[in-house]
């Protein structure tokens, strides 16, 4: 029965678990609640992530035992947000202190509740054993919303401050000391006057990090070097891998150490805050990397700016490499000619993007891209094209490399009139195509390049975008809509030619389609500076009606 239990849940289809509940075990509760635990945890394990195991907390002790664990392993997840619920998560947290630490956050000003002093509201489980996701903001956060809702306003920020941090601190050795394994650490989002929890890194318990699965640092700290190493020391099954802020030659060398150390790292995403300043990316860095070659399949960087790195040739040998993204990323256009030879056989995944496209230190090379895609083209099925500074040459180049790709799900491109034939041949290769967002550039009249398109489009595609300086008569804007080879499921436009006619005409489509019984949209968006309050009423109007979105 277990492993049964197993193989559906693996295949997440929420029908196939109910018909099982019924045929064995409606007509037996017996028989249901006298499951063995490692049953139950299949079966719980499944609901947790429907959202449907507190009810099992309320059947028998038995259940109650094997529901606790589970839902607690990641508490703020379940909070939703809510300021109340975090605060009741802290609360629990805090009545499981010992009494040597409820003493020193009495001795430090943090008046905590009597029942909790006391030890009058003693927890039934060990609640911070179960813990497996410790993210530092999740619970900075949750003390924040218990010191609003429990506490109160003390007057002094500064104060107020200092209290959450000893707090926290205290929270996090409860966890270091009472935790055996955690799967997922985040040191990220930490408020820039908190220090950041050395302390259960350097005397903690080795033995809780050495099964930690993902890592998390993104931090405005200066000390992210001792973190590092600390971390190498005692985690070598990382998979995924967070970093940001990482700011001189130290840390860089900490963190090659880290990579290093690691047996199967296969995500890595380097990061920072744009507001703040852009994370330098270094070829020591990539050539750290390097080292996980054999199993990295995604890498990202975002906010990175590559002016001090030489070359981008480590990354070009990663033979299971199967998402690769860059988004707003400075002087990456030479760069990118490390990757002209490169051949990813499993790439699934190419992403560029940036809303600066002013700017010439974020444009990118389109030979170089081009030559990526068609290196690639035989496993591509998600293309985000870069915008690039001359936007006639190189969008041509760009969609003439779409030419080979037949596997293409969703593509993002920026295109003009002059590419209508190139993208007739990727339309005429491709027969899996389901969202396409086109950018125009210039003041494009795009009537005829549906004109020529309109009977190419493949079944799958669900979801059409367009963006940009592009031109429509809104009776075109119609008679695409009904003429259209694919069901569209899902339209937004956006263009500063947009008026309140093309509403109409959009309005009167979907209106057409329903009286007809046929399939139309679920949703579309429209946006433009021509339209008026008038047009945007009659949208909103119709969206009550309809449950469009418009």
């Amino acid at each position: 029965m277990g492993s049964a239990l197993s193989c559906l849940k693996q295949t997440q289809t929420p029908p196939i678990p109910s018909v099982v509940f019924e045929r064995y075990f409606s007509f037996n509760r017996n028989t249901v609640t006298s499951l063995p635990p490692e049953c139950l945890r299949e079966i719980f394990e499944y609901l947790e992530t429907k959202g449907s195991l507190y009810s099992c907390l309320l059947v028998n002790r038995n259940w109650c035992k094997v529901a606790v664990p589970i839902l607690w392993k990641s508490p703020f997840k379940l909070s939703n947000g809510l300021s109340i619920e975090s605060t009741k998560i802290i609360q629990v947290y805090l009545t499981c202190l010992n009494k040597k630490s409820k003493q020193y956050l009495y001795n430090n000003g943090v008046i905590l509740p009597r029942s909790i002093i006391e030890g009058i509201s003693s927890p039934i489980f060990d609640y911070p054993s179960f813990l497996r996701e410790l993210k530092f903001s999740d619970i900075y956060n949750g003390v924040s919303d218990w010191f609003s809702n429990v506490i109160g306003n003390l007057g002094d920020e500064q104060q107020t401050t200092f209290l959450k941090i000893l707090v926290t601190e205290q929270l996090f050795k409860l966890f270091m000391n009472q935790c055996s394994t955690f799967d997922i650490i985040s040191l990220s989002d930490i408020p820039y006057e908190t220090p950041t929890p050395l302390l259960p890194f350097l005397t903690g318990s080795v033995n809780c990090f050495s099964r930690l699965r993902s890592f998390h640092c993104v931090s405005k700290h200066n000390n992210k070097s001792e973190i590092f190493r600390a971390i190498s020391q005692v985690s070598e099954f990382i998979e995924i891998l967070e970093v940001g802020g990482v700011d001189h030659d130290m840390e860089v060398k900490a963190l090659g150490v880290l990579i290093r150390a690691q047996k199967k790292l296969k995500n890595f995403k380097y990061t920072w805050d744009y507001q703040t300043k852009y994370q330098i990316v270094l070829s020591d860095t990539l050539c750290a990397l390097k080292s996980q070659s054999k199993f990295l399949t995604t890498i990202q960087f975002e906010y990175c700016n590559f002016h001090h790195c030489n070359s981008m040739e480590a990354l070009a040998d990663f033979e299971n490499l199967e998402y690769i993204q860059f988004i707003h990323c400075i002087y990456i256009g030479d760069k990118m000619n490390s990757f002209t030879n490169a051949k990813f056989p499993h790439l699934k995944y190419v992403g560029f993007y940036t809303n600066y496209i002013e700017s010439p230190r974020y444009w990118v090379c389109p030979d170089d891209v081009a030559a990526l895609i068609e290196n690639c083209h035989n496993s591509l099925e998600q293309v985000l094209l870069p915008r690039t500074g001359n936007c006639i040459i190189s969008s041509h180049k760009l969609v003439k490399a779409l030419r080979l790709c037949r596997n293409v799900k969703d593509l993002k491109v920026q295109m003009g009139e002059g590419d209508i034939e190139e993208f007739l041949k990727f339309l005429k290769n491709n027969e899996r195509l389901e969202k396409a967002t086109l950018i125009c550039y210039g003041d494009s009249n795009i009537e005829y390049f549906f004109t020529k398109t309109n009977q190419l489009w493949p079944n799958t595609l669900s979801s059409l975008n367009l963006k940009g300086q592009w031109i429509i008569s809104p009776e075109y804007l119609k008679t695409l809509l009904k003429e259209c080879k694919s069901s569209i499921k899902q339209l937004d436009l956006h263009s500063s030619h947009i008026t309140d006619d093309h509403v109409c005409a959009v309005i009167e489509y979907v209106k057409e389609m329903r009286a007809a019984k046929k399939t139309t949209l679920h949703s579309c968006l429209i946006s433009g500076e021509r339209m008026s309050e008038e047009g945007r009423r009659k949208a909103r109007e119709f969206v009550n009606l309809t449950k469009i979105f418009l």
